[in-house]
């Protein structure tokens, strides 16, 4: 299926809340999840924020556009929430709730944005050692806004030599450690070389999407850069087969072979701006690379031996040696330029020497739109009461069996074969009507998400919580 794709949602009119990339309005218990992501819900008045700062992160051929996290208006110091008695991080929104992780993200304040790093979990049993060096950071345009370094060093922070920085970070089991550089707003290019990452199971980056917080892991052994966009450039998602016809993807790595790459139209009711079509992608004239995450994170990737389009799809054709996938792969990337300033990226599961990697990457479900008061009074448009869902993953979830339920006990089971392929959505409403791909409807004469505040759950077949959002009294 497809890579990660941002999460862009407009409310109906009457809607009470609105959906903008920056303020996250959370609550005490707010953190959705489904795996290793987290999600958060805006309830900012403002959706077309064009002086929003977004960036272009690179790991090699890979490329994702990125956009700050914010939260109320808080500077980075402030949300970071440094507990000096527990040296450890204490943000308000948990973005440590993952498994043990590495991770880095830009954080927008008031007054200019910053750099952060923030290693291990609250929940981990273990702790861990990071030691990155970040290049292009000015040190007389910026500083060290959080040292959080429970190590009895002074200097971790200050090893500076021509403009780099080698920073060391270290903590124990339950807790966190990292730091948040303000100042890279006039940044060219930051680049991070991991030299160290011990006791964490990923390198990640977070991105602050509008009404949600998306993940993108990276390659652990090869540097990654972080520049701002000039607002020319983007990045967009392909819906690539690996293998197609072929279910699960199993071959032999090292075999004289080869792999096919479909690139097909975007899935049915996902967001057609966000996604190339196999029309776009014109390999005569721009390369399409394919390969392992690590591969084409080290700037390398096999090159189509030859390509063909039928029935609206573009069909590329690799020799499996060159794709550079080894026994522990989970997924294959494919990865090229439709022009001059757009770039596209793809994915789908791989089983090289028919092993499963990826059983344990749940594609993400988010909540991305609500409207708990609708116009004209909840009781008289019933209808217009609805949660809307999305499946912000890279492969078709299907949610047959869970269950919705809110804080009072009110539950929808979701019907048999219901599907959600990457990037679409489904809105739940409260009154009758018709099932579709796009609406489902609870049934119910009497409203029930609460005005001022209520708590959207999604339980799996197994009665597993897979993903919580609580919305504030407003």
């Amino acid at each position: 299926m497809s890579e990660e794709s941002d999460a862009a949602a407009e409310t109906e009119a009457g809607s009470s809340s609105s959906l903008s990339r920056r303020e996250f309005a959370l609550g005490g218990a707010s953190v959705l999840a489904l795996g290793s992501a987290g999600a958060y819900l805006s309830t900012s008045s403002s959706t077309n924020d064009s002086s929003e700062q977004s960036y272009i992160l690179q790991q090699g051929y890979l490329r994702w556009e990125v956009n700050p996290l914010s939260y109320q208006g808080q500077n980075v110091k402030q949300f970071y929430n440094y507990q000096t008695s527990g040296a450890s991080a204490n943000p308000l929104v948990d973005v440590t709730s993952d498994p043990a992780a590495s991770r880095m993200f830009v954080y927008e304040g008031p007054v200019g944005s910053s750099l952060v790093f923030l290693h291990g979990s609250r929940s981990v049993d273990h702790g861990g050692t990071a030691a990155l060096k970040v290049s292009g950071l000015s040190r007389s345009k910026g500083e060290w806004a959080v040292r959080d370094d429970p190590v009895s060093v002074d200097d971790d922070f200050e090893a500076w030599e021509n403009g780099n920085a080698k920073v060391t970070w270290q903590w124990d089991a339950g807790k966190t450690d990292g730091g948040a550089f303000w100042g890279v707003d006039d940044a060219q290019t930051v680049k991070i070389t991991p030299k160290t990452l011990q006791g964490v199971d990923a390198w990640r980056f977070l991105s602050g999407e509008p009404g949600n917080v998306s993940t993108y892991d990276l390659s652990t052994a090869k540097p990654a850069k972080l520049k701002p966009s000039t607002g020319k450039k983007s990045v967009k998602r392909a819906n690539i087969e690996i293998m197609p016809g072929s279910d699960p993807n199993q071959f032999d790595p090292y075999a004289k072979s080869d792999l096919t790459v479909a690139i097909k139209s975007p899935p049915s009711g996902a967001d057609a701006s966000e996604w190339v079509t196999p029309s776009d992608v014109d390999p005569g004239n721009y390369s399409v690379v394919f390969g392992s995450k690590d591969y084409l994170a080290g700037q390398n990737g096999a090159s189509p031996q030859k390509y063909f389009r039928k029935d609206g799809n573009l069909f590329l054709q690799y020799k499996t040696k060159s794709a550079h996938f080894s026994l522990d792969s989970a997924y294959g990337y494919l990865v090229g330029k439709t022009g001059s300033y757009t770039w596209f990226r793809g994915r789908d599961t791989v089983q090289p020497g028919g092993f499963n990697n990826a059983e344990t990457e749940q594609p993400q479900l988010v909540v991305t739109d609500l409207n708990v008061d609708p116009q004209g009074g909840d009781a008289q448009h019933l209808t217009k009461e609805y949660v809307e869902f999305k499946n912000d993953g890279d492969s078709t979830l299907d949610i047959t069996g869970y269950t919705i339920e809110d804080a009072q006990g009110w539950q929808f089971h979701m019907p048999d074969g219901f599907t959600l392929d990457p990037g679409t959505r489904f809105r739940l409403r409260t009154g009758s009507g018709q099932y579709d791909e796009d609406d489902l409807y609870w049934g119910l004469d009497t409203a029930v998400w609460a005005n001022d505040g209520d708590t959207v759950r999604v339980l799996d077949e197994n009665d597993e919580l897979v993903l919580q959002y609580s919305y504030p009294r407003s």
